[in-house]
């Protein structure tokens, strides 16, 4: 037993001995994600988080590929840089960087130096202060390659944000700007725009849409804190128009299953529909109550206009995604439902025998109850909880919503704990100040292994 435990701790040391420093710089948007967003994708790739702060994050990797895939899985990520060196000043920083004997850069690569200062948005940016130079000079010398300014093969990336300064290598950059901004070019006076749907998951840019739709960089949050990753089944109880079940399936690369107990919302636009109008066969009387939803689908006040062809299957098709499946149902009646046939509309029915991740936005009501302490949980969250405990794969999450008062919001993960069934417990809260004194928390419960 003694040479076996041996054993362990020596493959333990030796793995962990071959991974690389990197330094994760953060977008300047939701700070309050962050840590648990790089927490998550970290875990998955086999690394470890040794410390984070408000602009960035020091970890370690296996490799340059796990660098890339960290930065493709997560918005808040402005870029990732192989660490050579950190310090108080840029001339202690440069003092201890070390350009690893492996790195692009030791063996010839053309490059050129990039900075970003603190307060400045812009992001990298060329290099012309001469003190800099200066600071660097004795790292400098050291790189065989040739320099470029324009097109070179790497990026030697200094960081004067924060109490630190870093000196590295810029090995990924994030994929925000690409999944979730617009670019334009100008010619003259006139800007034209480039429209890349099939990799934009901006909410204005989505032909269907509703006046609560999740902001696109929070679904993408959402889904990282359930851990999804590419193969998982993931279920969105309370889809809506399938704002986070579209970035939950961005991550996964699998159709997901989306239910919702609002028919009309649902499947619009699919073949249960003619022209705004739902067919009221005897699988919608079953899985609704729709004696007073026939004729044309009413435009809620504050929904934004659409076009006659807009639906959750033509969001997801024009980013180069499989539709999800469509259960008609509340959250409550949910588990028996994703095992009958009857009840899955537009996409056609999938065998379920356990998710491997669940989120969601519950439906926060006029009544909806803001302040901890306050008795009488809302009668979705039992139901959602005993959906998890049943259906989840173990050692995998749910990630949801929580409305609250910005006063209350720190005690919410505690009062969670206290309702949720014994094979699930909280792992992660996080919370997103609103207006006024309102807030909302996205909280990660994660079922047992033992379960």
């Amino acid at each position: 037993m003694g040479n076996v435990l041996q054993l362990a701790v020596l493959l333990f040391s030796y793995a962990h001995a071959l991974q690389h420093t990197y330094r994760v710089v953060f977008r300047d948007v939701h700070a309050a994600f962050r840590s648990e967003d790089v927490h998550s994708a970290a875990h998955d790739l086999g690394g470890r988080v040794e410390h984070v702060s408000t602009t960035s994050a020091r970890l370690q990797l296996p490799d340059d590929a796990a660098a890339a895939t960290l930065a493709e899985r997560s918005v808040l990520v402005r870029y990732v840089l192989e660490e050579w060196g950190a310090g108080a000043t840029l001339r202690e920083a440069a003092s201890r960087a070390c350009v690893p004997p492996n790195s692009p850069l030791a063996n010839g690569a053309s490059w050129r130096i990039r900075v970003q200062q603190a307060g400045r948005r812009t992001g990298l940016v060329n290099a012309h202060d001469p003190s800099l130079f200066e600071a660097l000079g004795g790292l400098l010398d050291t790189l065989p390659g040739p320099v470029r300014l324009k097109n070179a093969e790497e990026d030697v990336a200094v960081l004067l944000r924060g109490e630190t300064v870093v000196v590295g290598r810029v090995v990924a950059r994030g994929c925000a700007a690409e999944l979730l901004s617009q670019s334009w070019s100008c010619v003259g006076l006139q800007c034209f725009r480039h429209r890349s749907i099939a990799r934009r998951y901006r909410v204005a840019d989505r032909a269907y849409r509703g006046s609560t739709t999740m902001d696109a960089t929070l679904a993408f949050v959402t889904a990282s804190f359930a851990r999804v990753r590419p193969g998982d089944l993931v279920v969105d109880p309370f889809c809506g128009t399938g704002g986070n079940l579209l970035a939950a399936c961005h991550m996964s690369r699998r159709p997901g299953i989306g239910a919702d107990a609002d028919a009309r919302t649902l499947l619009r636009g699919t073949a249960n529909c003619e022209n705004g109008s739902l067919k009221l066969d005897a699988r919608l009387r079953k899985a609704q109550n729709m004696a007073n939803v026939g004729g044309r689908r009413e435009k809620k006040r504050g929904e934004p206009s659409l076009p006659s062809d807009a639906s959750i299957r033509r969001n997801f098709l024009d980013r180069g995604l499989d539709p999800p499946r469509l259960v008609v149902s509340d959250v409550a009646a949910l588990d028996g439902r994703l095992d009958d046939e009857e009840y899955y509309f537009d996409g056609g029915y999938v065998t379920v025998d356990a998710v491997d991740a669940i989120v969601c936005d519950p439906p926060y009501g006029v009544r909806e109850r803001i302040d901890v302490g306050v008795e009488g949980a809302p009668p979705w969250r039992p139901a959602l909880f005993a959906l998890a405990a049943k259906r989840l794969r173990a050692g995998r999450r749910l990630a949801f919503w929580v409305p609250s008062s910005q006063a209350a919001a720190p005690e919410l993960a505690g009062e969670i704990g206290r309702e949720l069934p014994p094979s699930l417990s909280v792992v992660a809260a996080a919370t997103q100040a609103l207006g006024g004194t309102r807030a909302r928390t996205l909280l990660a419960v994660e079922k047992s292994l033992n379960s």
